[in-house]
């Protein structure tokens, strides 16, 4: 007998508007930092989208849109929001991260305020909190 076919998960579409940040982490000599945001998802190495740097701001405003589509487990999976400090010559440092289980999104649209965690550790709080708003649909 041959395995179970593998199950095609449905493509989803949905918008993300990363509309800004509040009480960073002051990564810089100056206390503050030069925030920018990125979005990954597991097993998508294609999305990987970055909102602009805001120079010098521990409350920064994006206000940024980004349209999201691909076969995501909803059931399961995940959206990783990565928050950086933006450094010309060294390594950019991590500002922390915000996790949203796709479940989340199953309401409708909603927006919120979401607490930073440390990347490695989501159980770990970081500094901070990051203000998303999510839409399903185009």
């Amino acid at each position: 007998a041959k395995g179970a076919a593998e199950v095609k998960l449905p493509e989803v579409t949905f918008k993300v508007r990363i509309a800004g940040a509040r009480g960073l982490h002051g990564a810089d000599k100056s206390g503050l930092s030069d925030p920018y945001c990125k979005i990954s998802i597991d097993g998508f190495p294609k999305i990987d989208f970055k909102t602009k740097t805001i120079k010098a701001n521990i409350n920064p405003v994006w206000n940024e849109d980004f349209t999201i589509t691909g076969s995501f487990d909803i059931k399961t999976g995940k959206i990783r929001f990565s928050l950086f400090d933006w450094d010309m010559i060294s390594r950019n440092d991590s500002l922390g991260c915000v996790f949203v289980a796709f479940e989340e999104l199953q309401g409708g649209p909603f927006s919120k305020w979401f607490p930073i965690v440390k990347c490695d550790s989501p159980s770990i709080k970081f500094k901070g909190e990051l203000y998303l708003q999510f839409a399903w649909g185009i």
